[in-house]
């Protein structure tokens, strides 16, 4: 039987205390992932919550892991998970330690063609190379100069030229408008 995934609230108690951190996994990353993320930082003692992680590190047995509710609408686990966060505290012997009081899921951005070309050329802030050391590259390249010899020229990697080889990076310069303007 293959593996399926959970999508839901869930909690991480420490039992002992009755401290609890409510969290939230969509159809995507599922619950069973979220928890091994959560395990894989105690383990390494790198845990957001200093109040768990200290629990953990007395005891791992202390912390229990726990499916609040079942949640197969990814566009309901916001309110689900805030519903949690505001209501647990409301069971005996449980305090919410979650830092956002209010769950807050990122959200898709509308357009990341202004993105991309902000980081596009020597606008980006990253780049070694002017548009104009590009547009020779990209000329020596046509005339069929080595890669290495061209990173050796102008002191970048071989990887980047690869790069502004295959468009990967200074798409917004194209060969093909380079011979054209030459002609």
């Amino acid at each position: 039987m293959a593996n399926k995934i959970i999508s839901g609230i869930y909690k991480i108690e420490d039992v002992e205390t009755g401290l609890v951190y409510v969290g939230s996994a969509n159809q995507k990353s599922g619950i069973k992932k979220r928890w091994s993320n959560h395990l894989a930082k105690f383990r390494t003692n790198k845990y957001s919550y200093k109040e768990l992680q200290d629990a953990w590190n007395i005891d791992e047995n202390r912390i229990k892991f726990e499916i609040l509710e079942i949640c197969t609408d990814d566009g309901l686990l916001e309110e689900r998970e805030n519903y949690y966060i505001k209501y647990v505290s409301m069971i005996d012997g449980w305090t919410v330690i979650n830092k956002q009081k209010k769950a807050k899921r990122a959200s898709e951005p509308k357009s990341t063609s202004k993105m991309k070309k902000a980081q596009q050329g020597e606008l980006n802030g990253h780049s070694s190379l002017t548009t104009d050391q590009v547009i020779e590259i990209k000329k020596m390249l046509l005339d069929g100069i080595k890669g290495y010899i061209i990173a050796k020229k102008y002191g970048v990697s071989g990887t980047q030229i690869s790069r502004i080889k295959n468009e990967k990076r200074w798409a917004n310069v194209k060969l093909e408008e380079i011979v054209e303007y030459e002609e």
